[in-house]
């Protein structure tokens, strides 16, 4: 028996409306899979930019730190010419000493770099306890913890395992959650602090905030005050920075401060000018002082294309000098982006 016609003609209609069906579900994939592909190929393009942008970052941080250390020879230079005039002679003329940011512009882009002068900071493995309460206490620590702190940097870089009062040696270390040892021996890096009881890294690498009237301060930042090596006992005067210099018994902040102000119109020739030019200095915060030119400085050079974001940041400290090659010895390297 024959299927009625118009059955035939729905069974076909029928048919068709599944083909389109199908047909609208396949152009939906493909355009799926082809936003996915453009999506993938776009992710892959921008991640060769910035590997690419990173690597160009980084040789310009590269060169910002070459380019610090022909400055420092500059000035290093321009210091030795004039240094046989300035033999006890106040308020000479002295040569600037290079600390603070320079940069250097190069095509597409360029690098901030800061130089630090190392002489200016306490000695880790030098300083006196009272020195080492004194900053903790201008930085911004409170007594109980610069107490804490200023006996465990004594305990970790002696040789025995005696407490002192607010000390700690390795038994206390052995109980944290991840236990090492006490050093009993000098700091090789600055970062060793914060293996040391009471030194967290807000402490070492330092906080910003609001001080009671709304001006932005920056609290604590160990590691901008302390060094492993520079060689002196003293602190350059000349580049030193204000909690340095008011952590010396007898200049208080309020006569750190006015040396501050004194070092901005010129380089001080010793201690003797500062003590004719400010008066009530003892004698001997004397002894704590020198204008004598460091070797060793602490670079921080940041790379950056002026078309991206990628910024590399690299951190060294160098030793003028030496009979390599090269006019400096690196004595730390760090291409870490954490700001530090």
């Amino acid at each position: 028996m024959r299927e009625p016609r118009c059955n035939r003609r729905a069974s076909a209609e029928s048919q068709k409306g599944a083909i389109l069906i199908v047909v609208l579900w396949v152009l939906i994939a493909l355009s799926l899979l082809a936003l996915s592909f453009s999506a993938s190929v776009r992710t892959e393009v921008n991640a060769a930019r910035n590997t690419v942008d990173q690597k160009q970052s980084y040789y310009m941080a590269r060169a910002g730190i070459e380019y610090a250390v022909y400055r420092i020879l500059e000035t290093q230079n321009a210091f030795n010419k004039a240094k046989p005039a300035l033999q006890g002679q106040v308020g000479q003329q002295v040569p600037e000493v290079l600390t603070g940011m320079v940069r250097l512009d190069l095509a597409d882009g360029g690098a901030d770099v800061e130089v630090i002068d190392e002489s200016g900071k306490l000695n880790l493995n030098l300083a006196q306890p009272h020195l080492i309460y004194n900053l903790l206490i201008m930085v911004g620590v409170s007594p109980a913890d610069a107490d804490v702190i200023t006996d465990s940097i004594e305990d970790w870089r002696d040789q025995d395992d005696l407490y002192r009062p607010n000390g700690a040696e390795s038994d206390y270390y052995q109980r944290l959650q991840q236990p090492y040892f006490a050093k009993n021996g000098l700091f090789d890096v600055p970062e060793e602090l914060l293996l040391v009881r009471g030194v967290t890294p807000e402490i070492y690498y330092g906080k910003k905030g609001l001080s009671q009237t709304g001006e932005r301060i920056e609290y604590y930042g160990l590691q901008k005050y302390f060094t492993t090596f520079s060689t002196f006992n003293r602190i350059n005067i000349n580049s030193a920075p204000l909690p340095v210099l008011a952590s010396i018994p007898g200049l208080d902040y309020g006569v750190a401060q006015q040396i501050v102000e004194m070092r901005q119109q010129g380089p001080l020739t010793g201690i003797n000018e500062v003590m004719e030019r400010v008066p009530g200095i003892p004698t001997e915060a004397g002894n704590y002082l020198s204008m004598m030119r460091s070797q060793f400085y602490t670079i921080v050079s940041s790379g950056a294309l002026t078309r991206s974001e990628v910024v590399c940041r690299i951190r060294a400290v160098i030793r003028m000098g030496g009979n390599g090659p090269k006019p400096y010895t690196v004595l730390y390297w760090n291409e870490s982006n954490m700001e530090m």
